[in-house]
């Protein structure tokens, strides 16, 4: 589903966070070959934008 329908008061209501690592085709299309560095890190800073968002499940938020 989509964050438009997820994060809709009158639909699911959730609080919908998205996360969007750069260049993911860089591994597998040839002529993207140099910008692999560019996506390891841009996945790295995905994964510890998740790790954060993660610890913060459950957690009262602010008012």
């Amino acid at each position: 589903m989509s964050p438009s329908v997820l994060g809709r008061d009158d639909l699911l209501g959730l609080d919908v966070t998205t996360v969007t690592p750069e260049l993911t085709m860089a591994p597998v299309a040839p002529a993207l070959a140099p910008f692999l560095p560019l996506h390891e890190a841009s996945r790295a800073a995905a994964h510890d934008q998740v790790r954060g968002l993660a610890r913060t499940i459950g957690a009262p938020r602010a008012a």
